[in-house]
């Protein structure tokens, strides 16, 4: 018999039980909604994405959950499984992937104010990959995942800003945004430095200086 997650199951009782149903699937979307069956939880979920790792963990799972994945995306709209589907149609992991999917999933997911949805749909647009390039909208997206404290996000930023991408209101909070960014690695701190010691020259003294007193929310 062909294998139907739980959670398409579910899903399709809301045809006969209608707004009852309706309710039942927003109780799902908390943090802790109950598990249907043994998947990842959205933190979960979040750290693997931070560390790069969401797709080798679905391969490493050998692909079982593709279609309860695929559930929580396109149906319950879990911004950390929007984010993964999209990646897995993008690398056609576990699927025959489909870029359209994938970033509608991602737009999806940005919607919902995730911020590593927000920094790859900018890098997409920067780039111009399975998208028209839009160099102001990337740095749209850019400037909406830094200000949601997003590291990789906050280097481009300002990346984009030296490209005289953006506007030069938007430096102060660029500035002070990367200044006060936690790296873990040393890589990225001694970039950052550079970084603002490009931006800081295009800037005011006293502007600098502000924006080095106080970490902007």
């Amino acid at each position: 018999m062909k294998y139907h997650s739980l959670l398409t199951f579910f899903v399709s009782l809301n045809l006969m039980f209608g707004s009852s149903y309706a309710a039942l699937v927003q109780d799902l979307q908390a943090d802790d909604e109950p598990e249907l069956i043994q998947l990842y939880s959205q933190n979960e979920l979040n750290m693997l994405i931070s560390d790069n790792k969401h797709l080798e963990r679905v391969l490493l799972d050998e692909c079982q959950f593709t279609k309860d994945i695929e559930d929580r995306a396109m149906v319950l709209h879990y911004p950390s499984y929007l984010y993964l589907w999209a990646d897995m149609n993008f690398t056609n992991t576990c699927v025959n992937g489909d870029p359209a999917v994938g970033v509608r999933a991602l737009k999806l997911a940005a919607e919902k104010a995730m911020p590593a949805a927000l920094y790859k749909l900018g890098q997409l647009y920067h780039d111009g990959k399975y998208v028209q390039k839009d160099p102001e909208l990337a740095y749209r997206y850019v400037y909406n995942a830094a200000s949601l404290k997003d590291s990789k996000a906050r280097i481009m930023l300002v990346e984009l800003q030296l490209e005289s991408t953006g506007k030069e209101i938007d430096y102060e909070n660029a500035y002070n945004w990367l200044f006060f960014t936690v790296f873990s690695k040393d890589k990225d701190k001694e970039r950052a430095a550079m970084l603002l010691n490009r931006l800081g020259d295009r800037m005011p003294p006293h502007i600098v200086k502000r924006a080095r007193i106080k970490e902007y929310n």
